[in-house]
């Protein structure tokens, strides 16, 4: 099952490109005018759609059978007990006649006549028994068949002595399985929705139209699909333990505090870098302002002397300075020793 699982995934997985290559899944049939029409047409994509149906509904419960036996194994890994280990060995002796059950009945469906699965919708009904039922019985088996494996661990998770971390991942395990539950049950949805009470009850199926057949049929197998790989995930979940063989709860909240620490001593640093930027420019702006109050005041008209003196004290200034005049200019010349101070406020 270790080698086989991967490959019938992957075996689905391209039937699935090659009817999106062929326009004959996620696409959508064209407007026909009666039911007769529908019914009857057997036009190349009509063919090439059952042709890739019958194939994927061939694989799917196999695969899905052995996903589901790969669980119960590893449950038996896990659990003991004499009642565990009866019940677990019948569900899995059920499983085996399910997959055995289903595979023989599609491919029996039309009996000698296997190309009528993908011929017109009337002649597999003519040629075949009530495929539509078939599916819709085997949906209903196979969610009833998940519920009873998620359910069968239950009471023995909650009684188990082991650490936190390993139940975490046994209940991640359990809920990753719920979800592939979940594809299966919106699959089985749209199979009621097509046969209920009977086929082409309903106008509508999903939102689209009952007689888009490429839409309803993508729809169905897409579903399968995604039960299939989210039913995978579930299982390999345990051989990812190694990965995170140091994780735990404890751990993971520790590494979110270090990452906001480490976030707010970057902020305060640039914080301080910022107002370490401001008071330098300051201070360059100071000098710039002392270095031009030099140089302006190298001649300073003795009529506005008393003017300059009085607004260099306004600013905050405290400035000795030998005045000398000069007769033939009338200019007051600033001595060499003229300094500025900024007053400490």
């Amino acid at each position: 099952m270790t080698y086989v699982n991967p490959v019938l995934l992957w075996a689905e997985g391209g039937l699935m490109v090659a009817g999106a290559a062929t326009h004959s899944f996620g696409w959508h049939s064209p407007l026909y005018d009666s039911s007769a029409e529908f019914l009857s047409d057997d036009e190349p994509s009509v063919e090439m759609l059952g042709k890739l149906q019958t194939a994927f509904d061939l694989l799917h419960p196999l695969a899905l059978g052995l996903l589901k036996l790969s669980i119960c194994f590893f449950y038996r890994r896990i659990f003991r007990g004499s009642k565990f280990n009866a019940i677990s060995w019948i569900t899995i002796g059920v499983i085996i006649l399910w997959i055995v059950a289903f595979t023989v009945t599609i491919a029996a469906a039309c009996g000698t006549h296997f190309e009528a699965n993908w011929a017109s919708l009337l002649t597999l009904k003519q040629e075949c028994v009530d495929t539509f039922r078939m599916l819709l019985v085997y949906s209903v088996s196979d969610v009833v068949v998940d519920l009873f494996i998620i359910i069968l661990p239950m009471p023995l998770v909650f009684r188990l002595h082991m650490p936190l971390k390993r139940k975490f991942m046994i209940y991640g395990i359990l809920l990753i399985g719920a979800l592939a539950i979940a594809c299966g049950i919106t699959r089985l949805a749209i199979f009621v929705q097509v046969l209920a009470p009977s086929l082409l009850a309903n106008a509508m199926v999903a939102g689209l139209l009952a007689t888009d057949d490429i839409g309803v049929v993508s729809l169905l197998l897409f579903w399968g699909m995604l039960e299939l790989g989210v039913g995978m995930i579930a299982i390999c979940l345990p051989a990812f333990r190694p990965l995170f063989a140091g994780w735990s709860p404890e751990s993971i909240l520790r590494s979110i505090r270090s990452v906001i620490t480490l976030r707010s001593t970057s902020s305060s640093r640039s914080s301080t870098k910022a107002s370490t930027g401001r008071s330098n420019k300051g201070r360059h702006r100071l000098g710039s302002e002392s270095s031009t109050m030099e140089h302006s005041m190298d001649t300073i008209p003795s009529a506005q002397y008393s003017t300059a003196e009085a607004t260099t004290k306004a600013r905050g200034f405290d400035e000795h300075w030998k005045p000398i005049e000069s007769p033939k200019d009338g200019y007051i010349r600033q001595d060499l020793e003229f300094t500025v101070r900024r007053q400490q406020v």
